[in-house]
């Protein structure tokens, strides 16, 4: 069924502006905001999860995109119905909701949708924004344990949210832009080797099992190439571009390539040289490529990542430091600059952006170049 048709009756002529409301009036439509009762009885007993979306009424790819999502939680309110929890849907979610949600002491659970900016804040059904320094976590209720950013970036910025929301839930989200299909393809069950909102839901509100307290991996280094060189690559560049239909410029520790990949797609490596550390190549110049995936959460899981690496080939994946307390996900390969001829070089170049691409189509499903 098209998605126009599980569109709102009262948003087909909605303005944008705020949506306000008291205990004995409001400026929208009541059924903005539905609250489902319990159907059973079980670890929901008492609590209550919040469906809350930001997107705004008066947009109309807002519109499509709230009528897609709405199709297809159904499932996920009936089990949570189910267990005992109470759910409140509400369509037009302003910041105020979100902070009401998470000080209510029955909150278990928020799922929130919506479009995100790159600087981790959401932005609201009014047009406003709130990011983590909005949230007092003095308010935040100790009993939630499971929140659901489903905007886009914001999930590069979940440890700032989980200590936002008082250090209490696993926060989850993507932490890059992600199509709508792919938003979609999160909501519903599936055998796909990858975490959906059921997934979550049933992990971490059907049980009472522990949260995991928050920490960021040890051990990651950099991105490689931020610690390269170009030396030695000034006469192979345009051999290896040249194989690859590529474009090329030079920045101060590699080159970057934009590589050319089947159906028009293109990702960016970067190409360098650095010194081994491991046993038996301490200090011998190894050729390094690096492409970048993006940031990983609690949505992408280890089949995911390693489904491809049996496979005979250049290239590894590797999580190194983000630009914020996220770790990143990258592709890389390394290879002795001596000896390797510009054929191969375009080989690592050509099978670490393909692997890269893949694993970006795969998790976030876009192509970000």
């Amino acid at each position: 069924m098209a998605a126009e048709s599980f569109i709102p009756e009262d948003w087909a002529t909605a303005e944008p502006g705020p949506k306000h409301w008291t205990a004995d009036s409001r400026s929208d439509d009541p059924a903005a905001r539905a609250v489902h009762e319990p159907t059973g009885t079980g670890p929901g007993d008492g609590k209550t999860f919040h469906f809350l979306f930001g997107y705004r009424t008066g947009r109309e790819q807002d519109r499509s995109m709230l009528a897609e999502e709405l199709a297809h939680i159904d499932d996920d309110v009936a089990v949570l119905r189910a267990a005992g929890y109470t759910v409140v849907v509400d369509r037009q979610a302003t910041r105020e909701d979100l902070t009401e949600a998470v000080a209510d002491k029955g909150t278990a659970g928020l799922y929130w949708s919506g479009h995100g900016g790159a600087d981790g804040r959401l932005q609201t059904c009014d047009g406003t924004l709130v990011g983590p320094a909005d949230i007092d976590p003095a308010t935040v209720t100790p009993g939630l344990r499971l929140v659901v950013l489903g905007a886009c970036y914001v999930g590069a910025y979940a440890p700032a949210w989980r200590t936002a929301f008082g250090g209490f839930p696993l926060v989850a989200g993507w932490g890059r832009p992600v199509t709508l299909e792919r938003a979609v393809d999160f909501l519903e069950a599936g055998p796909e080797p990858e975490i959906g909102l059921d997934d979550l839901i049933a992990h971490w509100l059907l049980t009472d099992a522990p949260i995991p307290a928050p920490s960021a991996p040890a051990g990651l280094a950099p991105a490689a190439s931020t610690g390269g060189r170009t030396k030695g690559l000034a006469r192979r560049i345009r051999p290896v571009t040249d194989r690859l239909g590529a474009t090329w410029e030079q920045q101060d520790t590699h080159y970057t390539i934009m590589v050319p990949l089947p159906g028009g797609r293109t990702h960016l490596v970067r190409l360098f040289v650095v010194d081994g550390t491991d046993p038996f190549s301490e200090g011998v110049a190894l050729c390094g490529v690096e492409a970048e995936v993006g940031p990983t959460s609690p949505l992408i899981t280890p089949e995911r990542l390693l489904t491809r690496t049996a496979f005979p080939g250049y290239g590894r994946i590797a999580l190194v430091t983000g630009d914020t307390d996220v770790p990143k996900i990258v592709t890389q390969s390394f290879t002795p600059l001596a000896g390797t001829s510009s054929q191969q070089l375009a080989a690592h170049c050509f099978q670490v952006a393909l692997h890269a691409d893949t694993l970006e189509r795969a998790i976030f499903g876009t192509d970000q170049g």
